[in-house]
């Protein structure tokens, strides 16, 4: 019988996994708006610029970096 606090995997996540967390959820919303409404959010807010673009490298990014975190995470 164990005595003392359980491990959680959240309890693995360092600021940088949370953060790539956020700009996933955002990029999958903005998808979702995208797929149901036919309305880019990324694009009403930055236009057709080089911030779009950086917003969507970040979304492909942090879904890059999401991927190799969690089979790290999940070899533990």
């Amino acid at each position: 019988m164990r005595i003392g606090r359980r491990h959680h995997l959240v309890d693995e996540l360092n600021p940088l996994d949370e953060v790539a967390g956020a700009v996933l959820t955002l990029g999958a919303l903005n998808w979702g708006l995208v797929g149901a409404a036919n309305f880019d959010a990324i694009r009403a807010a930055f236009g057709r610029s080089a911030a779009t673009r950086a917003a969507y490298g970040l979304v492909g990014a942090s879904a890059a970096y999401a991927l190799v975190r969690g089979r790290q995470l999940a070899k533990k």
